[in-house]
């Protein structure tokens, strides 16, 4: 059975547990992850036995040709045709997916009698399988190679957007399709921006350099995270690296299957907090990787999600003296049974 056919029928598993008849599909990530069909123009329905695609006549020999476990047709009314078949074959408990609908799609289903469910197929999603983590671990390599090669051509005088269009270039010269999101490069103060916007500013002597990229191969995002100094550093930094250094390995090596994700990011904070500076470690501990770059389960103080062996998250605990310096650490992780694979080593 192909990878694809046995996601369909997983999805199907989910809602005869779920008590669910049939589950529409719209969102193109979830439809390609479901079929390997990648092209945006079609509506999905998924009832407990069967499968179906909706779409424009111009679209169905191409579908047909490379799915041939989905019923396919063409139709001029894609959302007449989902809530027909799903009143021919009497399913009354059809459900859809509320962030992936526009406003007035999502009206459409309601009037259809259909319901609100969140994250079926992001469950799906969560726990890599097979090929899946063979492209992840080369995803998470091409970053962590891309960091190695490009070090030491980062010096003072480089401006952060250079540094951020010779990653990307690095990537993609290594078989990446491009950035998995905006990368950000900060020097010296904007390295305390968790989300800086790379600019045009130069690295000056004795500054830090945080790199925080990752890349897009077949599929599958990195993601990945290094702080350095570039001189000589102050007390203050190597006593903050040190910190956050041992925060990370102290998360990494929490995480394994069956540890609830809030654990980790609890182990990360409470190291930083026991050290003073819990204050400044202002956002959450990690998040899922996969075809999306936050996907889940997310890694914070609120998560209620156990890890599973076969998810991919990030660990990714920091430090941000606002006006002075940050330092955040950060790698890719596979989860296992007996604890976990660094993916960006």
């Amino acid at each position: 059975m192909s990878m694809n056919k046995k996601r369909i029928k997983d999805l199907q598993y989910l809602l005869k547990k779920e008590k669910l008849d049939a589950l529409v599909v719209s969102r193109p990530l979830e439809q390609a992850f479901l079929t390997g069909f990648a092209m945006d123009g079609y509506l999905m329905l998924v009832s407990r036995n069967e499968s179906w695609a909706f779409m424009p006549k111009m679209l169905l020999d191409h579908f047909r040709s490379k799915v041939d476990f989905v019923n396919a047709s063409a139709s001029e009314n894609l959302l007449e045709s989902v809530a027909a078949r799903a009143k021919e074959n009497r399913f009354r408990k059809t459900a859809f997916e509320p962030a992936a609908e526009t406003y007035l799609r999502g009206r459409f289903w309601k009037k259809s009698g259909f319901r609100e469910i969140k994250g079926l197929t992001a469950g799906l999603r969560a726990v890599k399988q097979g090929e899946e983590i063979s492209i992840l671990r080369r995803s998470c390599h091409i970053a962590a190679h891309t960091f190695r090669i490009i070090k030491p051509r980062i010096k003072p005088g480089r401006t952060e957007i250079s540094v951020a269009r010779e990653l990307e270039d690095l990537m993609q010269s290594m078989g990446a399709k491009g950035p998995s999101f905006n990368l950000i490069v900060g020097f010296g103060p904007d390295s305390a921006l968790p989300h800086h916007e790379s600019s045009e500013r130069p690295l000056k002597k004795n500054e830090t350099v945080l790199l925080d990229f990752g890349c897009v191969y077949n599929g599958y995002c990195s993601d990945i995270t290094r702080t350095y100094f570039m001189g000589k550093p102050a007390g203050e930094f190597k006593k903050v690296y040190s910190l956050v250094e041992a925060a990370q390995k102290a998360g990494v090596k929490k995480v394994k299957a069956g540890v609830c994700a809030r654990e980790v990011d609890k182990t990360c904070r409470d190291h930083l907090a026991e050290a003073g500076y819990g204050q400044y470690f202002i956002h959450g501990t990690g998040h899922g990787v996969g075809l999306e770059i936050h996907e889940a389960p997310t890694l914070n103080t609120k998560s209620e999600e156990v890890l599973k062996a076969g998810m991919a998250v990030t660990v990714e605990p920091g430090i941000y003296l606002y006006g002075k310096f940050g330092v955040r650490i950060e790698d890719s992780v596979l989860v296992k049974n007996n604890g976990c694979e660094i993916l960006t080593k």
